[in-house]
C-alpha cells in the first residue's frame, strides 16, 4: 500500500493526455536551473555582500528541506557533488502541490577534476516506484514530488545525492531572458498550431524556424520542451545542447548588472533543499571553483519501446560509472553500444586515473577515401539548393553546399513544414548587435528510428559566434582548414571560414553520423559565388 504522502495518482495510459486551456507552458523542461546556479554562482564575489538577504528569500525551501533532508548525502564542503535537477509545473508559492515532473537531470560538480558531467533521466523509463510499483519515471513526481523522485533516483543510480532543485517554467523563461537569450543551432523547424484542431489532439504549439539564432525566453521554453514527434533521446539531446549554448551567454559584466534579477529568479521561482546561507556560500563556491570548468556528457542508456523507454542495471551502472569519473559518452547519443562496448576498454587508455586534471588531446582518425565513408553522390541537388539561397542573398556572400550526402539524405522540401520555405535565408544579430546575413540547408535522413534531421549553415561577415568559440582541433584537408568540435568520440560540427564568412555542418541531434561522413561532407563542399545584380541604364523602363 502507498504511503499517506503518495497519495495523487500519476497520469493513466502511456498517452499524454491534452492540455488545459492556458497551461501549455506547465510542462517546463530543464534548462533554468543550471543557468540561475551558474550565473549566481559566477558572481559570489557581489552576492556575499547579500547573503543574509538572499538567505532570508530562501526561507520558502523549509518545507521541501524537511521532506527530502534525510535522503540527502553530506559533503564538508568542496568535494564533488551530485545535484538532482527537476523541471515542472511546480509552483513554489504552493509547496504542497507537487505539479507534474517534466525533466530530471544528474548534475556533477567536480572541482578536483575541472570538469561538469549531465546525465539525463528518460521520463518514460520504466522503473519500480517504492509504494507504488511499476511505472514510467515521471510518475514518480506526480505520487510524491521531488521527496519519491529523490528515491527513485538513488535506488535506480547508487549515487549519493547531494542536493535537489526544483524549477517551474517562469523561472526558465525569465532566467533565460535575464542573460539576454541564447545562441542556439536549430536543426530543422518547429511548428505547431492548435487552430481548427480538435481539443483531444492539442498540444502545445511551437514555431521555431531552422538554422543559428537568438531564442529568448517563450521561444526558448518551446523549443526544448518540444516532444510531440522525437523520442526521449532526442529531447534530452536537445536540451543538454540548449545548457552548453546557455553557459556561453554569461559574461560576468552582464551579470554583475542583472544580480538582482538572477537572484531573484533564483529564489522566487525554485525550490531546493537549501534554506540557510551556510548552505548556499558552499554550493556558490562548489560552482565558482567549476565555473571555467568543461561539461562531460554522459548518455544514459535507452531502449525505446511502444510504451517505456527500457535499461539495464548493468548498463545503468555503466552509465553512473562514467557520470562519476566525468567521462564523456562514445558514440551516438542514446546508443547501447557507446556504454557496452567502449567501457571494455582496458582501464590504461585515456586519463582514468582519479583525480587526473591533464586534458586529454582530441584526435581523429585519418579520415577514409571518397566512397568509402557511406556517401554518394548529390551534385545536383546541392546545386539546385546553393542557388535557392543566391536569389536571395547578396553578392559578397558566397554560398556552400554539400555534393555527397548518406544515402537516402535528402534536401526538405519547402512544402514539409507549413509557413516555411527552405533553404532558409535569413537575419539575425551578433554579441554586439550588427545584422548578419545567413542561410541554413536543411537535410533530412530517415532511419529505423525516426527521421534525422542535420544541416548546412552559412552566416554573412561573423568570424566567431559562440559556437565555435572552443573547437577540439584543427585540420587542414586540401587547403582548407577546418574547425573540429568532438563530443565524447564523435563530431556534432565541423567549421570553415571564407574571409569573413562562416560555414558549418552540423550532426543531428543524436550525432547519428559518423565522423567519416562529417569530415566527407565537409570535404565535398563546393561553392557559389552570386552574381551582382545588373545596374539599371538611365532611362531603362522599370
Amino acid at each position: 500500500m502507498a504511503d499517506a504522502g503518495l497519495s495523487k495518482p500519476p497520469p493513466a495510459g502511456d498517452h499524454e493526455p491534452a492540455p488545459k486551456p492556458k497551461r501549455f507552458w506547465w510542462r517546463f523542461t530543464l534548462g533554468s536551473t543550471i543557468i540561475v546556479l551558474v550565473t549566481a554562482a559566477a558572481t559570489a564575489t557581489v552576492i556575499l555582500r547579500y547573503i543574509d538577504s538572499i538567505a532570508k528569500a530562501l526561507s520558502h525551501n523549509d518545507v521541501l528541506q524537511n521532506k527530502v533532508e534525510r535522503f540527502l548525502a553530506q559533503t564538508t564542503g568542496g568535494e564533488p557533488e551530485n545535484i538532482l535537477i527537476l523541471g515542472s509545473d511546480k509552483r513554489a508559492s504552493d509547496p504542497e502541490d507537487p505539479g507534474r515532473s517534466d525533466t530530471t537531470i544528474l548534475l556533477r560538480l567536480d572541482p578536483d577534476r575541472e570538469a561538469i558531467a549531465l546525465m539525463s533521466i528518460p521520463r518514460d523509463l520504466k522503473v519500480e516506484i517504492p509504494g507504488v510499483g511499476t511505472d514510467k519515471f515521471n510518475a514518480a513526481f506526480a505520487y510524491g514530488g521531488p521527496k519519491l523522485t529523490l528515491r527513485v533516483v538513488k535506488e535506480l543510480t547508487g549515487l549519493p545525492i547531494n542536493h535537489v532543485v526544483n524549477v517551474d517554467y517562469l523561472g526558465f523563461v525569465r532566467a533565460v531572458d535575464a542573460i539576454e537569450c541564447v545562441y542556439v543551432d536549430v536543426d530543422r523547424r518547429y511548428y505547431h498550431s492548435n487552430v481548427g484542431v480538435p481539443v483531444s489532439e492539442q498540444y502545445a504549439e511551437i514555431n521555431v524556424q531552422p538554422g543559428y539564432q537568438l531564442l529568448c525566453g517563450k521561444k526558448a521554453l518551446q523549443y526544448v520542451r518540444y516532444r510531440h514527434t522525437d523520442t526521449d533521446l532526442v529531447r534530452a539531446a536537445r536540451q543538454q545542447d540548449f545548457l552548453s549554448a546557455a553557459r556561453q551567454r554569461v559574461p560576468i559584466d552582464d551579470l554583475v548588472l542583472d544580480r538582482n534579477d538572477l537572484i531573484e529568479i533564483f529564489t522566487q521561482y525554485t525550490t531546493s533543499d537549501i534554506n540557510d546561507k551556510e548552505t548556499m556560500l558552499d554550493v556558490l563556491k562548489l560552482f565558482v571553483s567549476s565555473r571555467n570548468a568543461t561539461i562531460k556528457e554522459v548518455h544514459f542508456p535507452a531502449e525505446l519501446g511502444p510504451s517505456y523507454v527500457y535499461a539495464s542495471p548493468e548498463m545503468i551502472q555503466e552509465a553512473v560509472d562514467k557520470f562519476l569519473g566525468i567521462e564523456a559518452s562514445g558514440g551516438p547519443r542514446g546508443s547501447l553500444e557507446d556504454i557496452g562496448d567502449r567501457k571494455r576498454k582496458k582501464d590504461g587508455d585515456g586519463d582514468r586515473k582519479q583525480g587526473a586534471k591533464r586534458k586529454q588531446k582530441q584526435r581523429l582518425a585519418p579520415p577514409k577515401p571518397p566512397g568509402s565513408d557511406g556517401l554518394i553522390p548529390a551534385h545536383e541537388a546541392g546545386v539546385l539548393e546553393a542557388k535557392s539561397v543566391t536569389r536571395k542573398v547578396g553578392p559578397g556572400f558566397p554560398v556552400f553546399y554539400p555534393t555527397r550526402l548518406p544515402e537516402g539524405a535528402a534536401f526538405v522540401e519547402s512544402n514539409s513544414y507549413e509557413h516555411v520555405q527552405d533553404p532558409r535565408v535569413y537575419h539575425f544579430k551578433d554579441t554586439n548587435g550588427n545584422r548578419h546575413g545567413a542561410y541554413r540547408m536543411v537535410v533530412e535522413l530517415p532511419l529505423s528510428d525516426g527521421t534525422h534531421y542535420f544541416g548546412v549553415q552559412g552566416i554573412q561577415g561573423w568570424e566567431d559566434p559562440p559556437i565555435l568559440g572552443n573547437p577540439s582541433l584543427t585540420k587542414t584537408i586540401n587547403g582548407r582548414e577546418y574547425e573540429v568540435f568532438v563530443d565524447g568520440d564523435r563530431v556534432p560540427l565541423i567549421a570553415w571560414h571564407r574571409g569573413d564568412n562562416t560555414y558549418w555542418i552540423a550532426n543531428d541531434l543524436l550525432n547519428t553520423l559518423t565522423n567519416d561522413q562529417m569530415i566527407g561532407m565537409a570535404r565535398s563542399a563546393n561553392v557559389i559565388i552570386p552574381n551582382p545584380k545588373p545596374k539599371r541604364k538611365r532611362g531603362t523602363a522599370r
